[in-house]
């Protein structure tokens, strides 16, 4: 553990099925329960690396995903994307530099986001809802519920919790295991290695790999219908009162 960044794909399995067991907030007037929010996030932070206040506008600066953001057409709004994609595509920026993208959603994403979109959505309505003010407390207490150890500080040699900041680095070291440099694209990073700077065009990069990347199996056992259930032995999870 001492000097890993980034989460591997058990804890991401045992992250996606503690969110079963999140309580309902005292406020919480929503339909859908807590968890289901969360669990659309893990999957949008795992394919995207997005940051934390893309997902949940925590601070005033926060520019988070609206309804407005999301189009199942299969071409893209921004009419530069040359490839077509039959699960719609997500408009979003980033935090830090205020750079904008236009992603291609794979089957997970989709599914993911139809489970929790209302019947009429408001286009300025925010995609997620329960991050509250501080969305990595609750990341925290999720990560407690999973049974994931706190990461070792390699400086220090103290124990530190993981935070959602380590799901962007999750992504990245996923997506470069799958299709080396494609991370920087995906993360709108700055362009680093030789090779990556001789091509012309990124953007059809970073749609294959998105398009092409191994999704965690807790991801795919919501797709295949098993939503609530182990994808081993079709047990259903415990859930929070």
């Amino acid at each position: 553990m001492a000097g890993r960044h980034y989460l591997n794909k058990s804890e991401i399995h045992a992250l996606y099925f503690a969110t079963y067991q999140l309580k309902r907030p005292r406020s919480w007037t929503d339909n859908f329960p807590i968890g289901r929010y969360w669990r659309s996030a893990l999957a949008l932070f795992f394919n995207y690396g997005l940051d934390t206040g893309t997902i949940w506008k925590s601070k005033p600066v926060h520019e988070p995903i609206l309804w407005r953001h999301i189009t199942w057409d299969r071409h893209a709004p921004d009419g530069r994307q040359k490839d077509s994609c039959r699960w719609g595509w997500i408009y979003f920026r980033r935090v830090k530099t205020g750079k904008s993208f236009y992603r291609p959603m794979n089957r997970v994403v989709h599914q993911h986001l139809r489970n929790i979109m209302p019947q009429s959505p408001e286009p300025n309505d925010p995609v997620f809802r329960g991050g509250s003010s501080r969305p990595n407390a609750t990341f925290v207490l999720l990560c407690q519920l999973a049974g994931i150890r706190p990461k070792l500080d390699i400086e220090t040699g103290q124990q530190v919790p993981w935070h959602l900041r380590d799901l962007r680095k999750t992504c990245a070291t996923y997506y470069d295991e799958h299709i080396p440099e494609s991370s920087i694209e995906i993360l709108g990073h700055a362009v680093g290695g030789i090779t990556y700077r001789h091509y012309a065009h990124r953007d059809p990069l970073a749609f294959r790999a998105i398009m092409t990347i191994p999704q965690p199996s807790a991801f795919l056992a919501f797709v295949k219908g098993h939503d609530g259930e182990c994808p081993c032995c079709r047990r259903p999870f415990k859930t929070a009162d």
